[in-house]
């Protein structure tokens, strides 16, 4: 079927179910209930959700704080339990990322990714030592695309601040980045666990059925010709070939893995004693690992930075990567890997400053052209189109 006419009978149901749920709202009582919001539920479902492995332990109440908006509702939650609930020790402090609005429900359930996050926290985050917050739930309902994901309030119990996209970062943070990325990587390396997700290869043919993503980044990359090497300028059809085969690449010729799929320097955050972690982890795919990593590296690094750490940062990551259960490549292939995977996180930055004008404003103009100087010159430094052969 037309993406687009499924998109549109998708968006009626979505708004008749919407609908309804403003004259009676979804129960909440059970594990099978899918909120509204962060703000809506009720200490039943709290219960149901986080006392379910001890016994007689309930929620007796709670309340909500620093609510906001963006491609998903946010709310912090502090909850209280019986003295069951308190003698476990069981989580007071919790963040809430609901699909609440209209706009939100289309974005993430027209782009599949309405169970990502919620996926993430629910079967995969328990398994794996990183630092990222701990998922406590996660569930969506595939008629009216409402989704939950109830994850650690990372702010409120490890001191976590947030990264700014603009800031440089230190040699110590990119590798605690990167090392980060290869434990996730390690832990599911060809695990059949993620046969369930979507490939990179398969998310960017649904972009491209809901949009014209190749006309999207040629206007981008003549709106950031400003921060973009000389030496592509106007190469707005060859960097789209290399897109095209990078991600044919990390789903086809690179052995597996689970991939944060869109872990920018703006995803990530330090925590009080000092650790680097990943946050917003809608866009889970499985795929090649040197599409995170050059992600990471090529848009959280000042070029000189970069340029400096490199090799170190992939030879630490490689380190990491078998400690964790991965099959780590030589390095020279390793390299080569890298090089031809900085493609993905072009488009998307390209995309995003070159929407057109009915598609939301996602990100702030100084945001986009800083990580297309870093992205866009790391291609240009590593002659990745060179290394894809385009």
């Amino acid at each position: 079927m037309n993406h687009k006419l499924w998109l549109l009978g998708r968006s009626v149901t979505v708004g008749t179910r919407m609908l309804g749920e403003k004259i009676r709202g979804p129960r909440l009582r059970s594990l099978d209930d899918v909120p509204i919001s962060g703000d809506k539920l009720t200490p039943e479902w709290l219960t149901a959700v986080l006392c379910r492995e001890v016994p007689g332990a309930e929620v007796s109440g709670f309340e909500t704080s620093n609510g906001s908006s963006g491609t998903s509702t946010r709310v912090a939650i502090r909850v209280e339990y019986n003295d069951v609930g308190t003698r476990a020790q069981l989580p007071t402090r919790l963040f809430a990322k609901t699909t609440t609005s209209f706009s939100q429900r289309i974005l993430l359930g027209g782009g599949k990714m309405i169970d990502g996050e919620t996926r993430f926290f629910r079967d995969f985050r328990p398994a794996v030592d990183i630092e990222a917050p701990i998922g406590y739930w996660g569930a969506s309902d595939p008629a009216s695309w409402r989704s939950i994901a109830l994850m650690e309030d990372i702010a409120a119990t490890r001191g976590a601040v947030f990264s700014e996209p603009t800031a440089s970062i230190t040699r110590e943070q990119a590798e605690d980045l990167v090392r980060n990325l290869a434990r996730l990587h390690g832990t599911f390396w060809e695990s059949e666990a993620i046969e369930v997700l979507n490939t990179p290869a398969y998310m960017l043919d649904v972009y491209l059925s809901a949009i014209d993503m190749k006309k999207r980044c040629e206007v981008g990359l003549r709106r950031a010709a400003e921060v973009v090497p000389p030496a592509l300028h106007g190469s707005s059809e060859r960097l789209w070939a290399g897109v095209e085969r990078a991600v044919t690449i990390a789903t086809e010729e690179i052995p597996p893995t689970l991939l944060h799929g869109d872990p920018h320097i703006g995803q990530t955050y330090r925590t009080s004693a000092g650790r680097m972690g990943f946050v917003d982890w809608q866009v889970v795919m499985r795929g090649g690992w040197a599409h995170d990593f050059a992600y990471t590296v090529n848009s959280g690094c000042e070029p000189e930075d970069r340029r400096a750490w490199d090799r170190d940062l992939l030879a630490a990551y490689l380190d990491e990567l078998g400690e964790a259960g991965g099959k780590p490549p030589a390095f020279d292939d390793a390299w080569l890997l890298y090089r031809q995977q900085s493609m993905f996180a072009y488009a998307a930055w390209a995309f995003t400053i070159g929407r057109a004008s009915y598609q939301p404003k996602m990100q702030s103009n100084e945001t986009c052209l800083t990580l297309l100087r870093r992205i866009t010159t790391a291609i240009d430094d590593n002659d990745s189109l060179g290394a894809l052969g385009v």
